[in-house]
């Protein structure tokens, strides 16, 4: 570590490990911290600033009983932002997080048609065992699976605004997704779906004629739904991956060019001056600073 606030954050992950810190949890404030770590207060905000990036804290401002900063687990949070940011710079392409998102979603749905089918056969018991949810897993997945059909209900509605289509299109997948059981899936899933969401957005908006593509989603939709229902798991998984291959080919989102964000964005460091300037030694301090080793305990909390 040559960064004081890596000390910091070594020292919080320390505390998560041995549980002296965890979900709900309010963390001790930047005095505290600071005091703790021996590093300085600009450290310390830097560290709370990462564990906010990637979902791990919740920050309030003023000095109620909601100010400071709360443990919380968003994962998806950082991990989209991360893929966001790097699909914009170009350094990875929507193309292979479509790819990607038809490995691990046709996997997962027919995950979930399979443990329809185990329930089906009277092996509930099993199903339940062998899933990431635990002993209430095939519950769990009937719970989502109805969520699904609940959506897919609303999507058939009537002259339904396309902004509202796409949010129902994405919370009906991320529903049957999470009827597999597998956590880290779905947060992978969302991930990759939240990165590329502006292309999409953007090339469902150029197709000429929405109401049929509309129409067909939905009726995709359906059949893979119907799939998982029925236990079908090869059927759910090659109708997942067809429905995902569709969708990409036909508003060309494998192809879409990315000129409206480079207006919208590039163009906000065209005039900025590139000199380079010297290290912001006032809001970082190195670990070289701090002879002190970090406990995993945060046993110091201001009150």
């Amino acid at each position: 570590m040559n960064k004081a606030y890596e000390i910091v954050l070594a020292g919080i992950e320390g505390a998560f490990l041995d549980g002296t810190l965890n979900l709900g949890d309010r963390l001790p404030g930047e005095r505290a911290l600071a005091q703790r770590f021996a590093v300085s207060r600009s450290s310390v905000r830097e560290a709370i600033r990462i564990l906010d990036a990637v979902g791990l804290i919740r920050s309030g401002v003023g000095s109620g009983p909601e100010a400071g900063s709360v443990i919380v687990s968003e994962p998806a949070v950082g991990l989209s932002r991360a893929l966001k940011l790097h699909v914009s710079a170009r350094h990875i392409a929507p193309a292979d997080v479509l790819t990607t998102r038809v490995v691990l979603e046709s996997d997962a749905v027919a995950t979930a048609a399979e443990a329809v089918a185990a329930e089906a056969a009277g092996e509930v018991g099993s199903a339940a065992r062998m899933s990431p949810a635990g002993e209430h897993g095939t519950g769990l997945s009937r719970v989502h699976l109805r969520r699904a059909g609940e959506l897919l209900a609303r999507m058939r509605e009537a002259d339904i605004a396309k902004a509202t289509f796409h949010d129902l299109d994405a919370r009906f997948h991320r529903e049957l997704c999470a009827a597999a059981g597998n956590p880290v899936t779905d947060i992978i899933l969302a991930s990759l779906s939240s990165s590329i969401l502006d292309y999409v957005s953007a090339a469902a908006d150029g197709t000429a004629d929405w109401p049929w593509v509309q129409a067909e989603l939905t009726a995709q939709h359906a059949g893979l739904l119907e799939s998982v229902l029925a236990g079908d798991a090869e059927r759910a998984r090659r109708e997942c991956a067809d429905h995902i291959h569709w969708f990409a080919a036909t508003t060309g989102i494998r192809t879409a060019t990315t000129g409206a964000d480079t207006a919208t964005t590039g163009s906000a460091f065209a005039d900025a001056d590139t000199t380079t300037t010297g290290p912001d030694t006032a809001s970082t301090d190195t670990a070289s600073t701090s002879t002190d080793t970090p406990s995993n305990a945060l046993d110091a909390r201001e009150t």
